[in-house]
């Protein structure tokens, strides 16, 4: 549990966007509680548990947390900072609200967890028992889903500039056939500077162009891939865990496309000694007969234009679902700027029922993601889907990246901002197994980047 760490002035157009195919770490069997013991909250007995649910995933050693809670040493020195941390909810960090719609491998603590934690600091955090200890977590960085179909590298290991936030993109090299995929796994080279990644597809070859024009490793982009495209495989963020779409769904990697990689790098410690980094990205074959393709929906307004100085400007966005295309969302990706701070998503059906599909209060492009539903969430033909973000472009935004504040529009860079939610849905009337694909053509492309 560490404070989100301030990125320089950029953003992914997903962070995770997506974690399409992930979910977080979950602690495994753990031996019970021993509740005989002591009233007083112990490291071995309860708040290990608690670490192992929701926090070694990023604290241990090689990943990108900043000290490791591993073992009784690694957290004590930690013991006020956890307190803090936790009892302000900063740490954990999970955005979407806890009264609208739930999703998979939610990092959030209790009430209860919570309070456990402050009375185990209280009483000056207290070792107890190391026979209460459960099997610890194992992270010897090896792929979590087994032996991978495909495993595609960074053609060349790449140093990023320490003192400053960088997004960059690597096209891999892949076989020529087209492939249908049920999982994806990305294990980075240099954990301590790889912030999150994304997969983009690229069927066009554009990517290359994009490489070849920059003299470094990759190419630089922010906001998307850089170039036009539907397609998208997911990504990864420190504490996610790869989940197999359901049986039937799959992502596809089109014959002759290459998967395009955007690494977002953050500030280093030692901004003069960097170690590179060569990501590499491990693909799970879906078990045939697929009967539905994963697809991605951007929902979005790029016409808006936020005032200078307005503390609380609203942009919406909406669309209908055309009739025969009752679909369900198995997945959302809310996505903003600098000057973002709240965003909802609901889905308003043709009888007026309301569903809540993602609320995040207090948006932090630090620690953005695409949240999988526990359940997927039905939109029949006619739902109308509808998007609601507010946008802080006043001096009294310390992430504001303009000073004076400046009119500002959609765009891919920076300064720019964005009004946009990721959808990631399958439609019921498709069954490709059966020879019955449905015609999505009308979906617009993922905004490109640069």
């Amino acid at each position: 549990m560490r404070p989100g760490r301030a990125a320089s002035a950029t953003l992914t157009t997903l962070v995770l966007a997506l974690l399409a195919l992930s979910g977080a770490a979950t602690a495994g069997r753990l031996r019970p509680v021993n509740r005989s013991v002591s009233a007083t909250p112990t490291f071995s007995n309860e708040v290990v548990r608690i670490f192992q649910a929701n926090c070694q995933s990023c604290h241990h050693p090689g990943d990108i947390a900043p000290f490791s809670l591993m073992t009784y040493e690694d957290a004590r020195p930690w013991a006020a900072m956890i307190r803090l941390m936790t009892s302000t909810r900063q740490m954990p960090p999970w955005k979407p609200a806890a009264d609208c719609s739930r999703f998979e491998g939610e990092r959030r603590l209790t009430d209860l967890q919570i309070a456990t934690l402050a009375r185990w600091v209280d009483a000056g955090a207290p070792e107890g028992d190391p026979n209460d200890l459960p099997p610890p977590l194992v992270f010897d960085g090896g792929w979590a889903l087994g032996t991978p179909d495909l495993v595609a590298a960074m053609p060349t290991a790449y140093t990023p500039p320490g003192d400053h936030d960088m997004y960059r993109c690597f096209p891999l090299e892949l076989n020529a056939e087209r492939r249908w995929i049920s999982a994806m796994d990305v294990r980075p080279g240099n954990r301590q500077i790889v912030h999150h990644v994304i997969a983009f597809v690229d069927t066009s070859g554009a990517s290359l162009s994009l490489d070849a024009a920059d003299p470094e490793p990759g190419y630089r982009c922010f906001g998307g891939p850089g170039f036009i495209t539907t397609e998208m495989l997911g990504g990864w963020a420190p504490g996610a865990r790869p989940a197999p779409l359901p049986a039937g769904v799959a992502l596809e990697l089109p014959a002759n496309s290459r998967i395009v990689l955007q690494v977002h790098y953050h500030v280093h410690d030692d901004a003069h000694h960097v170690d590179p980094d060569r990501t590499e990205v491990a693909l799970y074959d879906a078990e045939p007969p697929v009967q539905k393709k994963l697809r991605v929906l951007p929902l979005l307004n790029h016409t808006f234009t936020i005032p200078a100085g307005a503390s609380d400007y609203e942009v919406t966005a909406s669309f209908t679902v055309p009739p025969f295309y009752s679909a369900h969302a198995h997945a959302i990706a809310p996505h903003m700027h600098l000057l973002g701070r709240s965003m909802k998503v609901e889905a308003v059906a043709p009888t007026g029922a309301t569903t809540c599909m993602v609320r995040i209060d207090d948006w932090d492009f630090n620690w953005q993601g695409m949240y999988v539903y526990t359940d997927p969430v039905p939109l029949p033909q006619f739902t109308t889907v509808r998007l609601s973000a507010r946008y802080d472009n006043s001096s009294a935004n310390p992430r504001n990246p303009n000073d004076p504040p400046k009119p500002v529009s959609w765009g891919e860079e920076t300064t720019d901002e964005m009004c946009l939610a990721f959808i990631g849905v399958t439609f019921d009337a498709e069954n490709l197994a059966a020879g019955e694909p449905v015609d999505a053509s009308w979906i617009p492309p993922i905004p490109a980047g640069r």
